[in-house]
């Protein structure tokens, strides 16, 4: 099967692929021309293609999520991921996921969300199609009590 390409360096393949859906045998498939592919071309080309030029290369964590994978990660039941709105992201290049978050913050790009989780990835995600991008900026981190996932506004060390 061909390459699919959602912009000059990002396929399709780094935003569907997924080992929990390999484990669990969960068709984690986006097809060309749906929703979520024109969602993943606008995130490539507003958000991850520019940040990758200017700032070198991007590795996709978790991309695609169809509402199956969702469900079995335990992603958040309105998780832009499976909308093809959201990628979390790193740069194999030595910047930290908090200086990540900072880079994309200062070169303006169109984000609705960008979250600095738990220190080990970023979050940025783009507002769907005609909607204005929220720009919210957050810091996710476990409640030491009681395990559970804490937003604070603003981006912070974890």
């Amino acid at each position: 099967m061909p390459q699919i390409l959602l912009s000059k360096n990002f396929s399709l393949a780094e935003f569907t692929l997924s080992q929990t859906a390999i484990r669990k045998g969960i068709a984690n498939d986006v097809a060309p021309d749906s929703p979520q592919f024109h969602n993943l071309e606008r995130l490539c080309r507003a958000v991850l293609q520019p940040l990758r030029e200017q700032w070198g290369a991007v590795h996709i964590n978790s991309g695609y999520r169809c509402p199956k994978l969702n469900r079995a990660i335990g992603g958040a039941r309105t998780s832009q991921h499976t909308l093809g709105l959201a990628a979390d992201i790193v740069m194999p290049g030595g910047a930290t996921p908090l200086e990540v978050c900072g880079r994309l913050i200062a070169m303006q790009f169109p984000f609705d969300q960008l979250i600095h989780e738990f220190g080990a990835w970023c979050h940025v995600s783009v507002a769907a199609e005609g909607a204005t991008p929220r720009s919210q900026v957050l810091t996710a981190s476990r409640d030491a009590a009681t395990g559970k996932t804490v937003y604070t506004p603003g981006l912070h060390p974890v």
